[in-house]
């Protein structure tokens, strides 16, 4: 039985070994650009830098741009713009230009959680009372009152308001748990069965303090 020198069989075990594993960052690489979003991956002038050395401010606006243009289920285009604006700018004070990059891809949640917490929650308190306070003007609840609908819902929006910022990390992690990609999360709480139970609770809370203090 023919029999190969023991310096040949670890070698090609070697070059396997090497081919295998090159392979496999290749294919790592491959896996990692596919998940990246488009808005923050591709060459500088997808920025709108003109050729300049990216900065903090540069990607914000990027981010901006992005965040306006993107369909909404529970904002209006005000509401939007609100958020948007808010975030965008907080975030060009507290992130870096890596951590921007960082933000689309899977393995970036540091770069998503400091975003969250230093960027996005401190904007959530602008954008709760123009969505929470069109919510409530539209809701069948105070089709019969006909003088002080904006005291209930100036009532509504006062609640929320210190519900939402008491609550906001919890209501992000529920969101980020849903999609850990997401960098809008209140895009799924309001959106979901978690604002609607909480906007009738507090609109009934609110029309019967109104109703009683009308009539006593």
């Amino acid at each position: 039985m023919f029999k190969f020198p023991i310096k040949i069989i670890l070698l090609a075990l070697f070059s396997c070994l090497i081919c295998t594993a090159y392979s496999g960052t290749v294919f790592a690489q491959d896996e990692d650009v596919k998940t990246l979003g488009e808005i923050l991956n591709g060459p500088q002038e997808t920025y709108g830098n003109d050729g300049k050395p990216l900065t903090s401010a540069v990607m914000a606006n990027h981010y901006y741009k992005n965040c306006v243009a993107q369909d909404s289920l529970a904002f209006n285009e005000k509401e939007l713009e609100i958020l948007c604006g808010c975030t965008s700018a907080k975030m060009s004070e507290v992130l870096t230009v890596e951590e921007f990059k960082r933000l689309p891809i899977k393995n970036g949640k540091d770069a998503r959680s400091k975003m969250m917490a230093f960027a996005y929650a401190p904007c959530i308190e602008y954008i709760i009372e123009d969505k929470v306070t069109r919510d409530c003007m539209r809701s069948n609840k105070l089709r019969d009152i006909i003088v002080g609908k904006s005291l209930v819902c100036g009532c509504v929006n006062d609640l929320f308001k210190k519900y939402l910022i008491a609550d906001a990390k919890n209501i992000i992690s529920r969101s980020t748990l849903h999609d850990p990609m997401t960098l809008n999360p209140l895009e799924y709480y309001f959106t979901g069965d978690g604002y609607t139970s909480q906007h009738r609770g507090f609109l009934e809370s609110c029309n019967f303090k109104f109703r009683y203090e009308r009539d006593n």
